[in-house]
Order: C-alpha cells, then structure tokens, then sequence
C-alpha cells in the first residue's frame, strides 16, 4: 500500500516518524434482482434499438451525442 504522507512528530530529542496511508472500506449492501418462484437471478437482454435484435458484448462500443 502506498503511503500518502510521510513525516515525523519531534518532542525535544525524540523523533517519531509516522507515516500515513490511504484506506476504504466497501460497507454497501448489493443485492440481485430475483424472480418470485424461482429465486433465479434476473439477466438482461442487451438489443439494438434500431432493429430490435440482440447485440453481443463483443460489438457493443462506447460513444456520446453530440449537440
């Protein structure tokens, strides 16, 4: 782990050298969507919206709108 702040504290003739460090915790609760009866997980479709019929993953690309 890195640290993000090195220094020391001085008390007369003692130098204590600390050194400070970056940490998170993930403390979010997840849940999955799951169907009633059958307690399966819930996917979905990926489709074009233009012509209706389903996309691979490997033809999906990212873009933005222009004005």
């Amino acid at each position: 782990m890195a640290v993000a702040h090195k220094g020391s504290i001085s008390m007369g003739m003692v130098l204590i050298p600390i050194g400070l460090y970056k940490t998170t915790v993930d403390n979010d609760i997840h849940f999955n969507q799951l169907e009633k009866e059958s307690k399966a997980r819930i996917k979905y479709k990926k489709y074009c919206s233009h012509c209706g019929k389903e996309v691979a993953p490997e033809d999906i690309i990212k873009g933005y709108e222009l004005f």
